[in-house]
């Protein structure tokens, strides 16, 4: 105790290890080495797939001559970064029942007994905060890198004081320490705004020579001597926007080393970290399934089975292999004119549908078609795939997502109540009724004949996609920008209502339908919506949001992100084609920063070059977007648009009528729906 009363100075120290330090970073013989194996980064990397961070503040990029103000925000970035990383491993390893028994701290002003961020177990509380109660420590300074991708030599002797004063405080105190397994090991973390490493200090404190007169040779001494130091590479942490890259070799990094820390408190997870990692092996095999079986269709070859031969007998027999695959996998095509049953899944009856065209290509089966029992309407019917005798898992994917889920998606929709004309309504869904009998022996199984089994799923609206409207008749007009903005987001903020997100907007997944005089846009293509946190959404490196390329998920605000994209594109914004998702990321960075997104909406609309700013401060939070506000202002900005064009008529936005735009004659004030906000 009283050698560490002595021990405060914590440049004193580092100048008095200044040689030391410089002595162990710049040898390349005898360096620290480093406190993780890459293996153990892969296995964490791969145990925490799909396990999602959210970090709710920003890290704010400090520069030289900032104010402390600026400081102080990067402390408490810091702290929220700890703190997110301590929850997140609490929950998925330990228990998601039991609070976290940890808390973060940091300085508190100029008397601050810390003077960096603290995370702190369960019996240290506010200011009684000691060293023995701190579980890591995290040095926090303006620049930390050096050369050759190393900490300078003065920020890994702050973090050596800091690692001994938590050793020291462990072997002294009179009450039990926070820390219980592993008491000789100490890891510190030190970071500045975009970068970040990680210092372990292992060895026996009971060797250091309290009784000593010189303290801080003598702690340079026990380093030399008896202490076990480890430390990391300095790699990035935070983007230019200041959000965490969770899977980057950086914040891996301190991920482990808190794991560790906690471990050290609470004894082993109660899922290990190899039984995680095993599997993302299962998940990687089914994902090299569906693409297979997806190129298949593309392409018709199964590279899986290419294989060097000499035998021009051997490679016969493999293609007629891989055609008899693609025939096993091959989608029912209708001709024009025919006539398709269906066993309604609902109502246990057959439905007739004659169908008109295709709507499809080679990869897909959708078709319009009318009801033989209503009429001359048009109906969207998607065809699935025939169902092969090989696993489930091996079936056709995209036409799975296309029928199966994209109707129970529907179903969902239907039974939460969510009704909009801007959403495809289910008209029907069940299985085809072929002809000839059927020797199936359950209602679920299906019998030899190649139509048995197909499942279709009817919907309704029909119209014309919007890659192929642009295609044929130009980028959309500024009214037409709006109509399409605000329709769409009266379709998300319709499915967000009932905790459904679409996670996959792009041109071809809007339809522009022709309705009483206008036309109008629905959102189809509800197949890989998010329903629940184990959902993963389609990913398209022009339409996906930030956070959906990053992390294979979604945030609150993804869909309203993948609209800004779709509207750039649609009133002529250029789009690269990316070779890669990270590609993708960087040109995202580069537009926000430049502001391309809004310049370019701006010139259609000043609603929508704020609709844009609006989205660009949501990226990277966990904060949904206000879709009733939205579709407000851009009704009000549809009816100024719309004024020449509609001649006496003004535009009202129709709460009770599931958002719907409605012309309204300025001589009489009267709207044919029901009134409601103008």
């Amino acid at each position: 105790k009283d050698f560490a009363k002595r021990f405060v100075d914590c440049d004193e120290f580092t100048s008095h290890a200044q040689e030391w330090l410089l002595g162990k970073l710049g040898n390349p013989e005898d360096q620290f080495k480093e406190p993780f194996q890459l293996d153990e980064l892969k296995q964490l990397d791969y145990a925490l797939e799909g396990v999602i961070f959210q970090q709710l503040l920003r890290m704010p990029y400090w520069q030289h001559g900032l104010s402390g103000n600026i400081a102080a925000e990067i402390n408490l970035a810091v702290e929220d970064f700890l703190h997110t990383i301590a929850q997140t491993l609490w929950e998925t390893l330990w228990s998601s029942e039991d609070r976290m028994p940890f808390f973060v701290t940091g300085p508190r002003g100029k008397r601050s007994y810390l003077d960096g961020v603290a995370l702190v177990g369960k019996s240290g509380r506010g200011m009684n905060t000691v060293w023995e109660h701190i579980v890591e420590f995290v040095e926090v300074q303006p620049e930390i890198g050096g050369d050759a991708g190393f900490a300078v030599s003065s920020i890994v002797g702050r973090s050596l004081f800091h690692g001994i004063h938590m050793l020291m405080s462990r072997l002294y105190s009179e009450k039990k320490p926070s820390v219980r397994k592993h008491t000789d090991t100490a890891y510190v973390l030190f970071v500045d705004s975009k970068c970040g490493g990680v210092m372990r200090l292992r060895g026996d404190i009971s060797k250091l020579d309290t009784k000593a007169g010189l303290t801080y040779e003598v702690a340079t001494d026990w380093l030399e001597q008896h202490a076990d130091v480890a430390v990391s590479s300095v790699e990035q942490v935070w983007n230019r926007f200041g959000n965490a890259n969770w899977g980057d070799l950086g914040a891996l990094q301190l991920i482990l080393a808190t794991l560790h820390c906690i471990e050290q408190c609470r004894g082993s997870p109660k899922r290990s970290l190899a039984e995680l990692a095993s599997d993302h092996g299962s998940r990687l095999h089914r994902r090299k399934i569906e693409r297979r079986f997806l190129e298949i269709q593309e392409n018709g070859i199964d590279h899986s089975y290419r294989q060097e031969v000499t035998s021009h007998e051997i490679q016969e027999i493999e293609e007629i292999e891989a055609q008899e695959i693609i025939r096993e996998f091959e989608a029912l095509k209708l001709e024009p004119g025919s006539t398709l049953w269906l066993e309604d899944a609902q109502w246990q009856r057959g439905c007739g549908f004659r169908i008109v065209s295709s709507l499809g290509d080679e990869k897909y089966s959708m078709y319009s078609a009318t009801s033989l029992d209503e009429g001359d309407k048009l109906l969207s019917v998607y065809v699935g795939a025939h169902p092969s005798q090989l696993e489930p898992s091996w079936e056709d994917m995209t036409t799975w997502y296309q029928v199966q889920r994209q109707t129970r998606i529907l179903n969902t929709m239907s039974q939460r109540g969510v009704s909009s004309r801007y959403l495809p309504q289910l008209v029907s869904s069940g299985r085809i009724l072929h002809s000839g009998s059927c020797s199936k022996q359950s209602p679920g199984g299906r019998c030899d004949h190649p139509w048995c089994g197909i499942s279709v799923l009817v919907t309704s609206p029909v119209g014309e996609p919007l890659d192929i409207v642009v295609a044929k008749h130009g980028w959309l007009s500024a009214v037409e920008t709006l109509r399409c903005c605000h329709d769409l987001l009266s379709a998300l903020r319709s499915a967000g209502s009932a905790g459904i997100q679409h996670g996959d907007i792009s041109p071809q997944r809007v339809i522009r339908v022709k309705g009483d005089g206008d036309y109008f846009y629905v959102l189809i293509d509800w197949g890989r919506a998010v329903l629940e946190d184990r959902d993963s959404p389609a990913i398209s490196p022009r339409y996906s949001s930030t956070y959906a390329l990053q992390e294979g998920k979604l945030c609150p605000a993804a869909d309203a992100e993948s609209l800004v994209y779709l509207l750039y594109f649609l009133v002529g914004g250029s789009m690269p084609e990316f070779e890669s998702l990270e590609a993708a990321l960087q040109w995202r960075e580069r537009a926000w920063a430049l502001r391309t997104f809004q310049l370019l909406l701006g010139e259609i609309s000043t609603v929508l070059k704020a609709y844009a700013d609006y989205i660009d401060s949501l990226i990277g939070t966990p904060y949904p977007a206000d879709y009733d506000i939205w579709l407000r202002r851009i009704s009000r900005a549809f009816q100024s648009s719309s004024d020449q064009v509609n001649h006496g008529k003004r535009i009202q936005y129709i709460e009770g009528s599931g958002g719907v735009i409605k012309p309204v004659d300025y001589n009489t004030g009267e709207s044919s729906g029901t009134s409601g906000t103008s």
